[in-house]
């Protein structure tokens, strides 16, 4: 009895140290209440970094990156097709969504995706308005998922389609680089 307790006491021990799964707790960011776990495809992620994107002191979306436990925020290893993700984005913008894709984005999406994609998302993103959510989801061998509001947009092969995304919030050249260094963070809040 006292070896087993030993035993359990050293495993908690050893947990605490190697750094176990953090407590399972909700985040806030700019009034959206995040998940601290995400099932992707029947695959559980972990809220890994969130951010907001914010133009002239105006909250437009929350972003939030979901990865396995245990994967670096490093981007490398974010971008490696093995590993399953998800980037959840969130309208917290009240006001009128401008007509069309922002230039930068658009610009970006089209060196590496169809002109077919950049109209599903043009028109998708017209009709965004404060309170979606916009989900791209990828899991090795089954491709990407683009949802909006629980309905799926677009499914595509590989991982093209992610790697486009995470482009856009943690490539080299991130649309805000604030919101890159909170999505690496490795925590949220």
């Amino acid at each position: 009895m006292i070896r087993t307790a030993s035993a359990l006491a050293c495993a908690a021990l050893l947990t605490g140290l190697l750094g176990a799964a953090p407590s399972a707790r909700a985040a806030q960011v700019a009034g959206i209440t995040l998940s601290p776990t995400e099932t992707v495809q029947g695959r559980q992620l972990r809220l890994t970094g969130c951010g907001v994107r914010e133009e002239l002191w105006m909250d437009l979306y929350a972003v939030s990156l979901y990865l396995p436990q245990g994967t670096p925020a490093d981007a490398s290893r974010i971008r490696d097709s093995s590993v399953p993700k998800l980037l959840q984005l969130d309208v917290t913008y009240d006001g009128s969504v401008p007509n069309g894709l922002p230039d930068e984005w658009a610009q970006r999406l089209r060196e590496q995706v169809s002109r077919e994609f950049i109209r599903t998302l043009q028109n998708q993103y017209n009709d965004l308005k404060h309170g979606d959510t916009v989900r791209i989801a990828y899991v090795p061998n089954d491709g990407t998922t683009l949802s909006v509001n629980g309905r799926v947009v677009t499914t595509r092969s590989g991982s093209g389609l992610m790697d486009a995304m995470l482009d856009l919030w943690i490539g080299t050249d991130p649309i805000s680089r604030n919101l890159k260094r909170l999505l690496l963070s490795g925590s949220c809040g």
